[in-house]
This record gives structure tokens, sequence and C-alpha cells, in this order.
């Protein structure tokens, strides 16, 4: 018996480690071709973009070579460039982390552009109530305001999302156009420098504000920044905490009954994605602008959304998605001022570079495409349910969003 079972035990070692090798070596495989498949699919349809933006530039009388030229050239030709490109990735890829962590835990939000508003008043209001302080005191503190303003401003869509399931992208999208209106006053108003023509508060404190990296570029010293709210997202995806929001997004019923809390998943990713946004606003303010401008924000919460989507959610992709949108928009930028083509098509041409890097996450795209029209199609459904049953199917709604 102890022969028989030595050999079986013998053999049985053997065929396990064997197998774990093989195991092993089929999944390096598998993830070696997965990303040779991936980068293959990525490259042909950039191939694709481009040769469609060059046809349109050809039909409207440009060429083509001497536009792409451009682009590259006011993305990476000199230091200017170099630090215009990062200076403006800088802030996409905070907000892009913060988009991650929501899309992670099954959450999509598209109220980055109010809460990054909101982060540049609360840094703004800050470095003013911090005029007299040592700068070692007031940037952080500004910063700290920024991120603060910016998750208070995601309050209320967070606690309709997770306490009565209102639909988060309905919500955070009217948050988007209520700070708008709100920064819209303040520099007609209160904050309106006395002597400016157009709304544009203050210049921010100069020991509130954020020292230039490299002379004669607009690379900031907020960039750093970056590097750190990176990897501390990349810890936190290997973390026990970052499985539970990854196994949340993925299947709520299965989360739940291992007792993860959606409701604090739900709140938890809303208030970080806020708080970074406001961390942006910061950067925006205090680093980039040196002030606060009705359209401070720009297209930043946007196209945050679509870094983090680019970037699979993940610290690297984010990175890289945020330089090359970063890239675009300061080559596009040198594109209208030298070779004279018009914003809305060096626009069109941007978007179609992005849209042949997008077809790889195409199936990903869909998918959240289709939760957004079910979620909006259940929450009108709720509101009808409600205003007919006098409250019974909000109570049902609540039920639901907690028990996923």
């Amino acid at each position: 018996m102890s022969v028989a079972a030595g050999d079986a035990s013998g053999t049985g070692a053997g065929d396990t480690a064997g197998g774990g090798e093989g195991a092993a070596a089929v999944r390096a495989d598998t993830a070696f071709e997965r990303a040779t498949i991936g980068l293959g699919t990525s490259l042909l349809a950039v191939i694709i973009a481009l040769a469609l933006g060059a046809v349109i530039l050809a039909g409207s009388g440009q060429n083509p070579l001497t536009a792409y030229g451009a682009i590259l050239a006011g993305s990476f030709g000199d230091w200017f460039a170099i630090g215009e490109t990062l200076a403006r990735a800088a802030p996409l890829a905070i907000v892009g982390v913060g988009a991650a962590i929501a899309l992670r835990a099954g959450v999509i939000t598209i109220g980055a552009q109010g809460q990054l508003i909101a982060g540049s008043l609360g840094a703004l209001l800050a470095g003013f109530l911090l005029a007299d302080a040592p700068a070692a005191v007031a940037i952080p503190l500004a910063a700290i305001g920024g991120a603060l303003f910016g998750m208070v401003w995601v309050v209320i869509p967070a606690l309709l999302r997770a306490h009565l399931n209102v639909n988060e992208i309905l919500s955070t999208l009217l948050f988007n156009e209520f700070a708008f209106l709100l920064l819209a006053y303040l520099l007609n108003g209160p904050l309106k420098e006395p002597r400016a023509i157009t709304p544009k508060s203050e210049a921010f404190p100069e020991n509130a504000a954020l020292g230039d990296l490299v002379a004669s570029t607009r690379l900031h010293a907020g960039v750093l920044a970056v590097v750190v709210i990176v990897v501390l997202f990349a810890l936190w995806t290997r973390s026990t905490m970052g499985y539970r929001y990854d196994l949340f997004g993925e299947n709520p019923r299965l989360a739940h009954s291992l007792g993860i809390p959606g409701r604090r998943i739900i709140m938890n990713s809303l208030l970080i994605s806020g708080a970074l946004a406001g961390l942006a606003g910061w950067l925006q303010a205090a680093g980039l602008l040196k002030r606060l401008f009705v359209d401070i924000a720009e297209e930043i919460g946007f196209f945050g959304l679509v870094v983090a989507m680019l970037g699979g959610a993940r610290p690297l992709g984010i990175l890289a998605a945020a330089l090359l949108v970063g890239a675009l928009q300061a080559g596009g930028l040198h594109m209208q001022a030298v070779e004279g083509i018009p914003a809305s098509l060096s626009d069109v041409i941007q978007a179609l570079i992005l849209l042949g890097f997008a077809v790889r996450y195409a199936p990903q795209i869909a998918a959240i495409a289709r939760r957004f029209v079910r979620s909006v199609g259940e929450s009108l459904g709720a509101m009808a349910a409600w205003g007919r049953d006098g409250g019974r199917a909000g109570t049902g709604g609540r039920e639901r969003s907690e028990g996923a």
C-alpha cells in the first residue's frame, strides 16, 4: 500500500509539476497572443484613421504630410511642445484614474467637468485664505481644498445612486451644468478681476501657485502629483479593496452574497472620482492657467472618461492614453497656428485618431452603452411607478440597490 501510494504520489507530483509548467506556458502564450492581437488591431485601426484623415485633409486642399508633421512638432518637437503635452496630459490622467475606479466598480460618472470646476474654485479660495502663509503650507492645503470641493460636488449624485438607485450619468451631467452656471456667475461678479474685460478671476496667489519645472514652458510641478496618484492606483488595483470593487463591478449579486457592501462601494467610488477631478481643477488653476476662466475645465472631464476607457481602466494604460490625448490636443493647436487648418478640421483629425485607438475596446464601450440605456430605462420606470404607487416602487428600487 505504501509503495502504491508512493508511486501514485510521485506520479501525481510529477504530473502536477509538468502541468503547472505547461499551464504557465499556455497562460504566457495566451497573454502574449492577446497583447500581440490587441496591439495589431490598434495599429491597424490607427493607420486606417490616419488614412481617412489624409483623405479629408487632401479634399480640403491641405497637405496631409505637412499637417501630420505639424501635429508631431507641436506635441514633441521641442521642450515647449513636450511641456505643453505633459501639462495637458496631467489633469487627463488624474481624472482618468478617478473614472477608472468608478468604472471598475460598475459606476459610470460623467460629472468630472463640474467636479473639476468645483475643485478649481476650492483651490482658489484656499489660496486666497492662505495668501500670507508659507508656500509649503499653502500649496498642499490648496490641493486639499480642490479635492474636497470636487468630492462635495458629487455627494448628492452619489447618495441618489447608492440609496435611491437614481442613474448617476443623468445626475452628474446635471451637476456639470450647475457648476458651469455657478462659475460664470462668480467670474462675472464676486471673483471677477476688477479691471478685467472678460470674465476671469484675480491671479492665483504666488505662494500657492505651482512653479514651472522647465523654463519657458508651461510644464509645472503639479505633474509630479500624477506619478504619485498612478502609483497609488496601481497598488490599489492589487489590494483586497481593489479586488472587492472589481468583483462588485463584474457581478453585484455575487459580491452581495459574499458580504461586500454595494452601497458603500458606489458611494466611495463616486467620492474618490470627485476628489480626483477636484485635484485636476487645482492643477488647472494653480499650475497651468494661474487663475480661473469660464472654460477652465475645457473638455477635460469628458476626455478623462475617454482616457480611462482607452487605458482599459489600468494604471499604465491610463498614462499612455493621457499622453496620447495630450499630444493630440497640443499638436492640433500647433497645426492650426502654423498651417492655418481650421479648428473644426483639426478636431475631426484628432477624433479619427482617437476612434482608431478606441476600436480595440469596442466591446467594452458597447457594454457600457447597453448598461446606460438599461439604467436610464430602469430609472424612468421607477419614477413612473413611484407616481402610480405612491412611493412603494421607490422602496423596491432601494431594496434592489442594496441587494446589488
